[in-house]
């Protein structure tokens, strides 16, 4: 009984040595969700209650969405999801935003940070200002 420790021991070091290069991506996209999306989806969450707006945070191992609507009306949905490089994993936006009576869906890097910024080089301010250019020109846009 005296060595099961040990066999554990090696068990778990020899299935983290056997992850693939993808399953040890996703196990690092998920922590950057977890420590620097998470937290700042959160924040904006908070503020957006503040001024009578419903914010809903969705997250999964893959992705992190936050949508806003004001009454029935979604004004944003803005996800971030990750794209693998050789510079390695870069986080990206999907946004989908109403123009008009239209509702308009772009892909890009996150605004403000270089398009080939990784998940380690990304701050939630960094997240925090992306998002608020896309609201901004959603809300822009909405108004004319």
């Amino acid at each position: 009984m005296g060595n099961d420790w040990r066999v554990e021991l090696g068990t778990i070091i020899d299935k983290q040595a056997k992850m693939t290069r993808a399953e040890l991506e996703s196990a690092r996209f998920a922590q950057f969700l977890d420590g620097v999306i998470a937290p700042a989806f959160q924040e904006l969450s908070a503020e957006f209650g503040k001024h009578g707006r419903k914010a809903t945070i969705r997250q999964t191992p893959n992705a992190a969405t936050l949508s806003v609507a004001n009454g029935e009306t979604e004004e944003i949905f803005y996800r971030i999801l990750a794209r693998s490089l050789p510079v390695g994993i870069v986080p990206y936006a999907e946004v989908r935003m109403r123009k008009g009576q239209r509702l308009v869906k772009k892909e890009e890097g996150v605004k403000g940070v270089s398009s080939t910024a990784t998940i380690d080089q990304i701050r939630a301010a960094d997240i925090i200002a992306s998002f608020l250019s896309y609201y901004r020109a959603a809300l822009d846009s909405s108004q004319t």
